[in-house]
This record gives structure tokens, C-alpha cells and sequence, in this order.
């Protein structure tokens, strides 16, 4: 067989490079390749939870906000008839699902999670694209991008619904983005509905106007405001129209800063925190590191958004709001950016080739490990939906002494059967109770949010 001649070499060249650059090369190469690893893990996890026998499973946070967006959808009005901790944002999402799904619970399910799956994609490319930004190299932010599954939560959660802090992350990234892109306006929409989602997110706002500031002057920095007041009227505006405005405050701003959330020690803090990152822990640990490094690499112009980020979810956490491993999500986006600087930082394509290969195999650890091993660090795993026969008394024990333990239907009860709640008082958390407690309030009551029956009590 005669060898090819150089016209057939070179075409074969030409074709080789072309389908090169249209899977690596191009200037959107890599957010292909993160939206792609970012979704797979998402689809396998929903394709094991949905082959579970019976209904769908949905996890009892998840379910608050979903019950909450049924209920509204119904003509429930928030925080006067459904007492709730967050702004309406929150609510308001999962209302628009549901009058979308007709009000069907199943439906309105489904599109929860679908759109929770599609936002947590998206937060994931705006960390490759800042990444992207600040160090004009693909394969970091491509690296920046996946590294987000570096929690098993971020591929397991939303296959059980409605989770808010995935809202907080796509809206609050999407203002760096806009801001850096010089669109002010939107940059301080999306920062004030990231807010709506998250009151600890109040980072984003300041992140918006800073960078409004420096890239665009005072003109700027008031076009981000006038943005921001924009978007929190229409987010505000159907509450008070709904006569609710007393409410509001009473219970997404008063309770928030009179009710102790409980003591938060460091060393249970960092043990937990290493436990939810499990084998991925030491590259979270990279991660960090990559942030500081940011600044003396790049300058601080260019990246102090990015350490005033972090900083301050660093010191949400570990002041006043580490439950679970959720509320690790918004510290983990920037962790995520320091990646990918440590990656463009290191002096040898053999470094940045192992740091590729250790965040590939700690993905793929988690992903095992959730599907396929039920978890290895808790609060992951593919289980059945709990029987509604279990969910239809369930018994919510604070320790805040007696006539605070009480029997009531479990809020997913309440959803999947399309149960209007009787009393305003549905969540039952340990912050509701807790303000119950100290507002001497009753525990069935029709109508909630007194702010002159709380400041009495005060």
C-alpha cells in the first residue's frame, strides 16, 4: 500500500485540527466540557432516585420551599398564612412552578428539580467564566468549573427538588460576571435576587457595586443600585400589595437578628466540614490556598472579589450558619475559582496534569460512593421515598421544654396530597419554635407576623 501523498496528509491534518478545536479548542470550549461533567452526575443521580420503588423521594428541606410554592400558588399569603425565615424570592420561585404545573405536586416536583439542576449548571460555567477572565486559560477554568463537585451534595441535591442555595450561587456569580462585563443594571438585579434566595448573601450586593465602582465609576455603582432596588421591588411589591409587608419584616428581618441560632464550636465545625468534602478534603484544601495565591498572582484590582467572597462565607459558617453540608455551597464557589488559579499557577504541564487527575478521581469517588456505596460521609444515598403513612403524624422534639414538642403532619404529607395547612405555623424548625417560645406566641394560629405583638414580647 503506497504511503499518503502530502495533499492527504495535510488534509488529514486540517480535519484532525478542526475536530480538535471543536471539542478543546475555540473560545467556549471548556464550557461545553463543564456543563457536560456537571450534568452527568446530576441526570445519574436523579435516574437512581427516580428508579427507587413508589413516588419520588423529596427531602424534607426541599420540601418546605415546594409545599410553600404550592401553597401560594393556591392563594396561600406568605408570612401571614405560611410563617417563613426567608425573603420571597424563595417562595416566589417555586410559586411560579407550580401555578406553571397547574398545581399538580408531581408536576410541580419535576420542574423544581429540572430547573434546580439547570441553575446549578450554570453556576458551575460562571466559575470557569470568571476563572476564564482572570487567567485567559481555558483548561483552568474548565478545571475551575468541575471542581464544584468537589461536594457530593452539589450533584446529589438537586435530584430531590428545590434547593435555594443553588439560586444564591447562579444569581450571585452571574452579578460578578455581569458587573465585570460592565452591565451594572443587571449586575445589581442579580445580586439583589441573590439576596432574595439568602440574606447571608448580602456579599453579592457589595461585590456588584465595588466592581461597579472600579470598572464604572459612581455612574456605575448607581446604575448596580438603581438595578438592585429595581429587582427587590418586584420581588417585594406582590407581598405588601398582599398586605403582608408587616410580616415580612417581622420574620425575615426581626427573627433572623433576635433569635440565637445556637453555639457554633470551630473544631466540630472544621471535623464536619472535612467529613462532607470527604476524600476530595485536601484539594478543598488547595482550593483555599488558590484564593490567597489569586491576589499575588493576578493583583489585587483583579481579584479582591474573590478573597472578599470567600472571606465571608468563610465567616458565615463559622459564625452563625453551618447546619449541614448546603450551606457549605457558596464558600465552595470560590474555593472552586482558587483551583482553578492553583492550575494555572503551576510551574509544569506534569503538575497541572496530576491536579487534573486527583480532581477527576475525587469526582468520580463521590459519584461511586453516592450511587453506588449509598454514601460514605452521611446525609448521601439513594433510598426510597418515605411511606406518607410515616409522614402523616410526625413529632417535632426541640428540647425548648414543655407544650413545644408537638404532632403534626410532615410538610411533604401536606404536598403530595395537596393539603391546604391549617394554621400558619407549617415549617416547625427550631428558629420558628424558638421565636414561638419567646414571643409567647400560640403554636396553631391562623395568622402570623404581628410585628406589634413582637416587639412586645422583645
Amino acid at each position: 500500500m503506497s504511503s499518503p501523498s502530502y495533499g492527504e496528509r495535510l488534509r488529514e491534518s486540517r480535519l484532525v485540527g478542526r475536530l480538535t478545536t471543536s471539542v478543546f479548542g475555540g473560545d467556549d470550549w471548556w464550557r461545553r466540557v463543564v456543563a457536560a461533567v456537571v450534568l452527568i452526575p446530576n441526570l445519574v443521580v436523579f435516574a437512581a432516585v427516580a428508579l427507587q420503588p413508589g413516588r419520588l423521594p423529596l427531602r424534607a428541606d426541599s420540601g418546605i420551599f415546594e409545599y410553600a410554592g404550592w401553597f401560594l400558588a393556591h392563594g396561600a399569603t406568605l408570612y401571614t398564612e405560611l410563617w417563613e425565615i426567608k425573603l420571597p424570592l424563595a417562595y416566589q420561585t417555586p410559586a411560579a412552578l407550580a401555578l406553571l404545573a397547574g398545581g399538580d405536586p408531581l408536576v410541580t416536583h419535576l420542574l423544581n428539580v429540572g430547573l434546580t439542576v439547570a441553575v446549578s449548571v450554570g453556576a458551575a460555567v460562571l466559575v470557569g467564566a470568571l476563572v476564564d477572565d482572570v487567567t485567559a486559560n481555558g483548561r483552568a477554568a474548565a478545571l475551575a468549573g468541575v471542581s464544584v463537585l468537589l461536594l457530593p451534595g452539589y450533584f446529589y441535591l438537586p435530584a430531590y427538588g428545590f434547593k435555594s442555595k443553588f439560586y444564591v450561587v447562579f444569581t450571585g456569580l452571574l452579578a460578578v460576571w455581569l458587573a465585570r462585563r460592565e452591565r451594572y443594571a443587571l449586575s445589581g438585579a442579580a445580586a439583589a435576587a441573590c439576596v432574595g434566595y439568602y440574606q447571608a448573601a448580602a456579599v453579592f450586593p457589595v461585590l456588584a457595586v465595588g466592581l461597579a465602582l472600579q470598572y464604572g465609576s459612581v455612574r456605575g455603582a448607581a446604575e448596580a443600585v438603581a438595578g438592585g432596588v429595581g429587582m427587590t421591588a418586584l420581588t417585594v411589591a406582590p407581598v405588601v400589595w398582599a398586605g403582608a409587608g408587616e410580616a415580612l419584616v417581622t420574620e425575615a428581618v426581626l427573627v433572623p437578628l433576635v433569635v440565637d441560632s445556637g453555639e457554633q464550636a470551630f473544631l466540630r465545625l472544621v471535623v464536619e466540614g472535612v467529613g462532607d468534602f470527604g476524600v476530595a478534603a485536601p484539594v478543598v484544601a488547595a482550593g483555599a490556598v488558590g484564593v490567597a495565591l489569586a491576589v499575588t498572582a493576578y493583583g489585587w484590582r483583579e481579584t479582591w472579589w474573590v478573597v472578599a467572597g470567600a472571606a465571608w462565607f468563610a465567616f458565615v459558617v463559622f459564625a452563625f450558619d453551618y447546619d449541614n453540608y448546603p450551606d457549605l455551597i457558596p464558600g465552595l464557589m470560590f474555593v472552586a475559582v482558587g483551583v482553578g488559579v492553583v492550575y494555572d499557577r503551576l510551574p509544569s504541564r506534569s503538575y497541572r496534569t496530576v491536579l487534573t487527575v486527583v480532581v477527576t478521581a475525587c469526582i468520580v469517588a463521590n459519584l461511586v460512593l453516592v450511587v453506588g456505596m449509598g454514601g460514605l460521609f452521611g446525609g448521601y444515598g439513594i433510598a426510597p421515598a418515605d411511606p406518607l403513612s410515616e409522614l402523616e403524624s410526625t413529632t417535632h422534639e426541640t428540647g425548648l421544654g414543655d407544650g413545644y414538642a408537638v404532632e403534626r403532619p410532615d410538610v411533604r404529607y401536606l404536598f403530595w396530597n395537596g393539603i391546604e395547612s391549617e394554621t400558619c405555623h407549617v415549617r416547625l424548625s427550631t428558629t420558628e419554635l424558638r421565636w414561638i417560645q419567646l414571643t409567647d406566641s400560640p403554636l396553631i394560629d391562623t395568622q402570623c407576623g404581628d410585628l406589634g405583638v413582637a416587639l412586645s414580647h422583645l
